[in-house]
């Protein structure tokens, strides 16, 4: 029988009947992955590079000593926490968790990652969106709150900071979160994969305990985006009852060699998250002088609303046009109307801001004459 050759159709690549949503790569700078934009960073994976052995190919990974090193890292135990291969597969291990121990309602801040909704839907469960305009992380809170004072056995999920807005609910708020799943037996997840750029790494993982599992990946923080690693904490005997076993196992060799020379550059890495953040806060003073100005920002990354005349599909497709890939969030939760875009080093933030200030100050006119249909948004 001949192999069928593969066909591309828009974001899709189709072999056969079965459709895979694949990567490609093109010219344009990614400002829409909230990947670690950082020349010095690249010079710390040089070093894992150079550093490698053939037996990390050639040999199942052990993981022990690894996990002892992380542990320490994050302040915790060993038997605290589980290796992933990337956060999304923690969070579908925390689903299964879940399903085992009766399956109660998802409490869902939302906008938030497409793993909640498509495990969730996958396996029949009640998804209860948080929602707010903006996403607004104080309205969120509350409600979160008021939500899970008036039921039981739910899972709660959060992402702090919330990686679509970049807002953070208030600390009082997940507090409160932590104490009413204990009485009420919920589950509570903080998922703080753009922690590093808020304040301190260990903040959200200190969390973790008795109802409490925070997943911390390493993908934007430590630019580990390609190896796919992440971090599940918890107490003790919960990490257990999830039965992350074969999981952990499929954390590849040369991941965990990344991680570790990642975390041995703590210092260097903590520097970049300053600058990432002090430059983060200067893309959104040049962008205040918009009305609406962009939103509040704990991550890598901005988020505006964009003003009027402009759409988001509009904006999207002429900085594409102008080599630029950014996030449309238009059909996100409270976000319509609004963009995402990376915050990097200064020779790639800077030209971009310039470039997007400019596009957004030329006038309604040019702005509703333009021919632009739908965002190249990919």
């Amino acid at each position: 029988m001949p192999i069928p050759r593969p066909v591309i159709r828009g974001r899709a690549t189709v072999v056969g009947n079965v459709h895979v949503n694949r990567r490609r790569s093109d010219g344009r700078i990614n400002l829409s992955s909230n990947e670690l934009l950082s020349a010095r960073v690249a010079e710390i994976h040089r070093t894992a590079l150079a550093g490698l052995r053939p037996d990390q190919l050639t040999r199942y990974p052990v993981l022990d000593r690894a996990t002892e090193r992380i542990a320490a890292y994050f302040r915790m135990q060993p038997d605290e926490l589980v290796l992933t291969p990337g956060s999304d597969s923690a969070l579908r291990l925390i689903i299964q968790y879940h399903l085992r121990r009766g399956g109660g309602p998802v409490l869902l801040q939302d906008p938030n990652y497409a793993a909640w909704e498509q495990v969730a839907a996958g396996h029949g469960l009640r998804l209860r969106r948080v929602t707010a305009h903006l996403a607004d992380p104080v309205e969120q809170g509350a409600q979160l709150v008021a939500q899970a004072s008036a039921t039981t056995g739910a899972l709660i999920a959060v992402s702090v900071p919330n990686g679509l807005s970049g807002g953070s609910i208030p600390d009082a708020d997940l507090r409160t979160l932590a104490e009413i799943s204990a009485e009420r037996g919920h589950l509570l997840v903080v998922d703080a994969c753009y922690q590093a750029f808020r304040g301190p790494l260990t903040e959200q993982t200190d969390r973790r305990g008795g109802p409490v599992l925070v997943v911390q990946s390493l993908s934007k923080s430590h630019g580990l985006a390609g190896a796919r690693v992440a971090v599940l904490a918890g107490a003790p005997d919960l990490v257990a009852r999830l039965e992350p076993g074969p999981l952990e196992h499929a954390v590849s060799g040369l991941a965990v060699a990344a991680m570790l020379n990642a975390v041995d550059h703590h210092g260097e890495l903590t520097e970049v998250w300053s600058q990432v953040r002090a430059r983060r806060e200067w893309c959104r003073a040049e962008l205040a002088a918009l009305s609406p100005g962009p939103l509040p920002s704990d991550a890598n990354f901005v988020t505006a609303p964009v003003p009027a005349p402009w759409t988001s599909a509009q904006v999207t497709q002429r900085l594409s046009e102008r080599g630029y890939r950014i996030r449309n969030l238009s059909g996100s939760a409270g976000l319509d109307n609004c963009v995402r875009f990376t915050v990097g080093d200064a020779d790639i933030t800077e030209p971009f801001i310039d470039c997007l200030t400019e596009m957004l100050l030329e006038t309604a006119e040019t702005a509703e004459t333009g021919r632009h249909g739908y965002a190249v948004d990919f």
